[in-house]
């Protein structure tokens, strides 16, 4: 019968089934594998946030952080964030909030909930790979080049400073997509549709912050010379050239020597250990060149120097969190315990030479660990030379508390080597305190614009503005000439109708304005009518989402969420309350039959001739001046 049934099939059949076979059970295989790509925090200033799902709690970011897929990060008011993927480039403006929805090799997507996000991609696989969402729609760069996407409560703004740029709506099937050349600027919302309105593009604080970063991050990337020894694409290299020099060993290949380091310094040593959900235990280091160094090639003591060694050239390198080899167990010290307690377990590290194996401690496939282990297998080729043997380059956890110091060469032997990196619950009762970040935030240059000192003076002046239109009115009022006394000689009252007359002028003119004021307000207004039905039409967030605000509102419950930067029912209802409260009076002003005076006197006829043509000027106050004069000629 099996005969039978393989009869049935050609041979080629059976060799495309085998195929597919092993091409699903690889797919399989490695879906457990955590992101091969993590963004670098490059430069932090002011106080920015990262949200941490495990602790449900917001830490503070340094410098050399690593931001992986799902993470979400947040902004200050006058904070500003540098990241670079690769060779791609993001900055973050204050007052903003970005998660990585995705982010891993061959896509990237960024979801901008509120603020300022900049991006410079320079290569056409990033191109390809990234993507911008807001509550509008999405973005995609079909170009390399400079683009900025901005969040606003009415709506999305796109800025094109360089590249060729598109957007398509998140609603509507029969939408089309709008794309933005060199030097365009548009916004995008929805109101009963797709709206679309072409702006000139205009540069502000931020936008000049990010032109003067790119710069300078292109001028590195165009003449670095570490681009001849490592992939462009590997995170972080591009602060090599700044930070040292490279040489050529001849065990190791091309080496990269740092040209500032402390006497006793050893890779893996002056940093901090942070817990990923992806990666485990992953290294931070002080150095502004430590990063690359320190998730990717090895450390090897060559010419009594400590040098990195990258190994082979990859173009697409995989992020590692920390290649280094852990040590631990009990105490060395042989004394008499008093009480009867076993001293506490200390934990050390020292980094990976070339040709070592990297075991990772998170669930991987075996692929995964190839493209790690980029060299060839040191058992069948050549014995590595172990980095446990160098004097100093050793550092541990002494006990609870204290800070990672380098490990007496006489107690290195007799710690046992560990398999894989400690648990969290292992390492987090030893680990140094962390020191407090205040002093050490890194505040922005006097002369830097800020979005907000923008949005505070443009308040001032409108604020100015409506008190001088507030007291305008009363001003010419008080400026125009007293009405004359019905009490004096008829004569004293001919000169009456000049101010009557410029009144008539000037109270169209305050009308029209007016009415331009009210007209300004309803455009203000009908965005902020439109985004109310948008959040209502909106999905419920996640609990991620959720859990993050919460925190955030927990954490800084001393400073609590500020007020949106716009309140439109400040500039909304103003104006309308103040041609509310303006117009009636005018209306009664030129309504009234006779004016009150006139009616208190009533024992002198003498004076009603006079007042007879006041209360005819008070009547027909809407009429020509020619009529009017007219008047005064025939009496």
């Amino acid at each position: 019968m099996l005969a039978a049934t393989l009869k049935k099939f050609s041979f080629p059949s059976l060799i495309l089934a085998c195929l597919l076979s092993v091409g699903a059970g690889q797919v399989m295989a490695n879906e457990g594998d955590p992101p091969a790509r993590a963004g670098r925090v490059s430069e932090v200033i002011g106080d920015a946030w990262l949200f941490d799902v495990d602790s449900k709690e917001w830490v503070r970011v340094t410098r050399n952080q690593t931001v992986a897929e799902g993470d979400r990060l947040r902004t200050d008011e006058r904070a500003r964030v540098s990241l670079s993927v690769g060779s791609t480039s993001l900055w973050l403006d204050e007052r903003s909030d970005l998660e990585f929805t995705q982010l891993d090799e061959g896509r990237v997507l960024l979801l901008l909930a509120k603020g300022d996000l900049g991006l410079r991609l320079r290569s056409q696989e990033a191109v390809s790979e990234y993507k911008v969402r807001t509550r509008e729609g999405q973005f995609f760069a079909e170009q390399q080049g400079l683009y900025r996407v901005e969040q606003l409560d009415r709506g999305s703004r796109a800025y094109a400073f360089q590249g060729r740029y598109r957007f398509e709506f998140a609603r509507g099937e029969a939408s089309q997509p709008v794309w933005l050349q060199d030097g365009d600027q548009a916004e995008f919302w929805w109101a009963g549709g797709p709206r679309t309105e072409r702006q000139r593009l205009h540069n502000d604080g931020f936008a000049d912050w990010l032109l003067a970063q790119s710069r300078a991050e292109g001028d590195r990337f165009a003449s670095g010379v570490s681009q001849r020894y490592v992939s462009p694409e590997m995170t972080g290299a591009d602060e090599l050239d700044r930070h040292g020099r490279w040489e050529s060993a001849p065990e190791y290949g091309n080496v990269w020597i740092p040209t500032a380091v402390a006497v006793d310094w050893a890779p893996y040593r002056h940093g901090r250990w942070a817990w990923s959900r992806h990666w485990g235990w992953t290294w931070v280091d002080d150095a502004p060149w430590g990063y690359a160094p320190f998730h990717y090639g090895r450390w090897v003591s060559w010419g009594g120097r400590w040098c990195w060694a990258p190994g082979s050239y990859v173009a697409r390198p995989v992020y590692a969190p920390a290649l280094v080899a852990w040590v631990g167990g009990p105490s060395v010290s042989i004394g008499i315990n008093i009480g009867g307690h076993s001293p506490r377990p200390h934990y050390g590290w020292y980094p990976l030479g070339p040709r070592e194996v990297y075991v990772p401690p998170y669930r991987h496939s075996p692929s995964h660990n190839q493209r790690i282990n980029v060299d060839p297998d040191p058992v069948t080729v050549k014995r590595p030379h172990s980095n446990r043997d160098v004097v100093g380059a050793v550092s541990y956890l002494p006990g609870q508390g204290a800070a990672v110091r380098p490990m007496p060469a006489s107690e290195v032997r007799p710690v046992r080597p560990l398999p894989t990196a400690p648990a969290r619950n292992e390492l987090t009762p030893v680990l140094p305190a962390r020191p407090a970040l205040d002093g050490q935030v890194k505040q922005a240059p006097a002369d830097m614009p800020w979005r907000s000192e923008n949005l505070g003076r443009r308040e001032r002046e409108r604020d100015r503005e409506r008190e001088r239109d507030q007291v305008q009115v009363p001003e010419r009022e008080r400026a125009r000439p007293p009405s004359p006394d019905v009490s004096g000689p008829p004569a004293l009252a001919r000169p009456v109708p000049a101010p009557e007359v410029r009144r008539e002028v000037q109270v169209p003119a305050q009308r029209a304005e007016r009415s331009e004021q009210a007209e300004r307000a309803e455009r203000i207004e009908w965005p902020q009518r439109q985004q109310r039905q948008r959040s209502e039409a909106e999905q419920e967030p996640s609990q991620v989402r959720q859990a993050a605000d919460r925190a955030m509102e927990q954490m800084r419950a001393r400073q609590a969420e500020r007020q949106p930067e716009r309140q439109p029912e400040r500039q909304v209802e103003r104006p309308v309350e103040r041609q509310r409260a303006m117009e009636p009076p005018m209306q009664q002003q030129a309504q009234a039959p006779r004016p009150q005076p006139e009616a208190q006197r009533p024992a002198q006829p003498q004076r009603q001739d006079d007042a007879g043509p006041k209360r005819n000027r008070a009547e027909d106050g809407q009429k020509a001046n020619g009529e009017r004069r007219r008047g005064e000629v025939e009496r």
